[in-house]
Parts: structure tokens; sequence; C-alpha cells
């Protein structure tokens, strides 16, 4: 890979790290970095080598337990020379090979080059935080952190996906691990990719979620279990030698997350809301009122939400692909809000896919009660595509809705289920809006 290719795929994200670059090339081989500084900002400059120049790393993302990893580090004879967690990382995997990734709490996406080898090592966090996509064509291996660093490689070929188009305008967004490219796939969370010098490549999950049972507690004991690890978790995530602040809207999530950092903060917290006067969707009240019972500094910046639009462009370029993702406008102002104060913030992104919040959730669970019986009542639900559309909104609202999940109800899995209950359109203005082949094309995976 020439030097300037790497030079320009870094340039095209330097906004993801306007602090610092840096780049490796080997042979063949090349790679670089944007670095946002937030942990030992004078030392952890990256590329970063260990084992006398055998591994070289690009990192991007965060080691919370950085530090307690250290200690059992330096008892097999590891020297550290900054207190980076890129270090800790790469003193981690030449000392544990991949049995490192379950050490690491943490988000990222890490790059880890063996000079001696020529094996590339690409890994992804658990959750799938931090981006990271991979196209492997005939001209050779690529990774980057967006697809327009990937999208500069001239000997590559980037064509449409159709079916990411389909999941587009069905979900709202694209399935993982698809991207608008055919030629593009993200790393899944929690997976290693290892290429060797031959190009043979080989993947390997290193983490799933293991769910168990409740039982044996009390309700006031899981109260109390999941406060104190919101606890440690926010306190871990506030590691940083620069300033924190927090997204603060007026929803549980962001509040109990601003709560817990003001609880252990130094010093005051401060937060962050964007406002929409005059409109539904404004919680710029109950967003203060939590920061002041909290005692945080506030920053309030109301948009006009018919001039939202005017952010769409950057918005959509910010995506690289198409996204139907409703916070994505409110985001965008809040985080740029948040960057003329501080470099790192807090949100409660992620609280109701972890707790089962939304409607899809609670739908999921209703499916597997209704299954059994919407089976066993197959011809009297199918009256419901023989009644006609009527003057109402409503009831032709109600009968689609009836028919979408009674049709998911009856799917195999409770995956495929809980999928069909996240579809944003219906089969029927799919049918209407595609050539029927392209719906044939695009649907048989999904029926699979």
């Amino acid at each position: 890979m020439p030097r300037s290719i790497v030079a320009a795929q870094c340039d095209a994200i330097r906004h993801r790290g306007p602090d610092d670059s840096g780049d490796y090339c080997d042979g063949d081989f090349g790679m670089g970095m944007r670095r946002l500084s937030i942990i030992d900002i004078e030392g952890g400059h990256q590329p970063m080598y260990a084992s006398e120049g055998r591994f070289v790393i690009v990192f991007n993302g965060e080691i919370y337990n950085h530090e307690e990893l250290r200690p059992e580090l330096e008892a097999r004879g590891v020297r550290f020379k900054t207190h980076s967690d890129t270090e800790t990382l790469l003193a981690a995997f030449a000392a544990w090979g991949d049995d490192c990734w379950l050490k690491l709490e943490g988000m990222y996406g890490a790059a880890i080059w063996d000079a001696f080898s020529k094996t590339l090592t690409l890994a992804r966090d658990p959750i799938g935080i931090k981006p990271l996509y991979v196209s492997e064509q005939k001209g050779g291996l690529a990774f980057a952190s967006e697809l327009k660093a990937l999208t500069l490689i001239p000997e590559f070929k980037f064509d449409i996906d159709e079916r990411a188009v389909y999941d587009y305008f069905s979900f709202g967004h694209i399935q993982r691990p698809r991207s608008i490219y055919r030629q593009v796939v993200q790393l899944e969370p929690g997976h290693v990719l290892r290429i060797g010098p031959e190009g043979n490549s080989a993947l390997k999950r290193f983490w799933a979620p293991e769910i168990r049972p409740a039982s044996g507690r009390s309700e006031a004991e899981w109260i109390e279990e999941t406060r104190s690890r919101v606890l440690g978790a926010v306190k871990r995530h506030m590691l940083s030698d620069v300033p924190v602040g927090s997204f603060l809207s007026g929803g549980v999530d962001s509040a109990a997350v601003t709560a817990a950092m003001a609880k252990q903060a130094s010093s005051r917290i401060t937060a962050f809301t964007i406002g929409f006067p005059g409109n539904s969707i404004d919680e710029t009240a109950a967003a203060k009122a939590i920061a002041d019972h909290l005692g945080c500094e506030h920053v309030v910046r109301p948009v006009d939400l018919m001039k939202a639009r005017d952010v769409m462009p950057d918005v959509q370029r910010a995506f690289d692909e198409p996204s139907g993702a409703s916070a994505a406008i409110p985001t965008w102002y809040v985080s740029k809000l948040a960057r003329e104060h501080v470099k790192v913030v807090l949100c409660g992104e992620g609280g109701d896919e972890l707790f089962a919040g939304y409607k899809r959730h609670q739908n999921a669970r209703r499916m597997d009660f209704w299954r059994p019986l919407i089976r066993a009542a197959a011809p009297a639900a199918a009256v419901l595509d023989r009644l006609p559309d009527a003057p109402s909104r409503r009831w032709n609202y109600a009968r689609r809705h009836l028919r979408r999940f009674r049709d998911a109800t009856l799917l195999k899995s409770g995956f495929q289920r809980f999928l069909a209950g996240t579809q944003i359109t219906s089969p029927e203005l799919r049918a209407a809006v595609f050539a029927p082949d392209f719906v044939r094309r695009c649907e048989r995976p999904f029926a699979d």
C-alpha cells in the first residue's frame, strides 16, 4: 500500500482524530490512524511498537481497565514507557495473544501487525461500539473505521449491494455485517480476523453474551446490583486526561448516566442539551430540572426544527451510507455543541436495548404468547386479508398492523419474529415499489 494512499485515507477521517496522526508501512502493507488524544496526551502517539518492533498497533477506542492489567503484565517482564492504554493493549496482545481480548474492558477497533510473520490481526469490541469495516478483494485486503477511507483505494471496486438497499427500505438501516457496498462488510462485534502472508484469513469469535435465568434474588437486590454496576461503568468511562461532559435529554437513560457522573466526579459536570422550542419533542424543561437537581452546569442550544433539514446532507455524509436513525439530527447538533466545550461525552445510548425498553421488545414477547393461538386459528386470522379498505385512516392503520403482527408471529424463529416486528414498511408496500425479481432475491435470505 503506497504511503500516499494511507495518508489520503487518514485525511478523509481527520474529524475522528484531529489531534495527531501517524502511519506505518512494511513492503506491500500499510496502515495509519488519526488520534483524538484522551489518555496520556503526550505519550500515546500511534502507531506504537512492542517486542523490539515485532508488533505494531493502530487503535481506535479506549481500554478502561488498562491500569488494572499493568501489574500482571509487569510481572511477566513488561516495562512500560508511557501511561497510554494503547501500550497496555499491545503488551497484552504480545503476552497473551488472542486471550487478551477477553481481559479487556472497553471499546475498540484495533489493528496489530506482526512484522516477523507478516500477519495482520483485526479485532472489534464485544458490543461493536467502535466501527471496523473490511474489504477483501483481488487487490488485497483493506480496513478502516469509515467507508469513505476505503473508497480511496484506486484498485478496489465498490458496487451497491441490492440487499443493503432492501434492508434500508425495510428497517430504516442496513443490517450488520452488510454495508451499502457489496465488497465491504463490518467486522462483527466480539470477533477477531487474522490475515496471513499468503492472503489466507481466519475469523474467530472471542465473546458471546451469556444468557442465564434470573433467579434467587429479590427485586431490591437486583436494583442495588444494577445501581452498583451503572456507577462502576460510568466511573470507568470518566477516565480521561481531558474534560468530560454528558448529553442530557429528559429521558431516564441520559439522566441516570449524568447522575452517576455527578455523584462520582471531582468537579462540576457540564451537561449539554439541544432544544426544539415550540415543538412536542422539546425536552429542555425536563433536562433543566434534572441538571438543576444534580448541580450540573447546563448548556442548552435551541434549534429551529424547520431549519434542521439544512444539516441533513452533512449528517448523511457522516454515515457514509443510507440511515434512517431518528436521533441522528439531534445528536449531530448536540455533538457540535459539546465539542465547543469538552472533548469527551458520556450518553445514555444503549439503555433501551440492554433493558428491553422499546415496544418491539414487548411485542416479541407477545408474539411468543400468541403464536400457538394464531396458528390454530389460521383460517379466522386470514379474514384480515379479505377486509376492504375503509374511509377511516385509523381502521386501515389498525388492519395493516394486525396483519403485520400476525405474519411476524407465524415466522419460525424468535429472531425472525423480532426482526419482522422492527420493519418500518410493509411487504405490500415494498412489492409495490420494487420490481418482483428484486423483491424475490432480497426476501429469500430473510425467509430461510
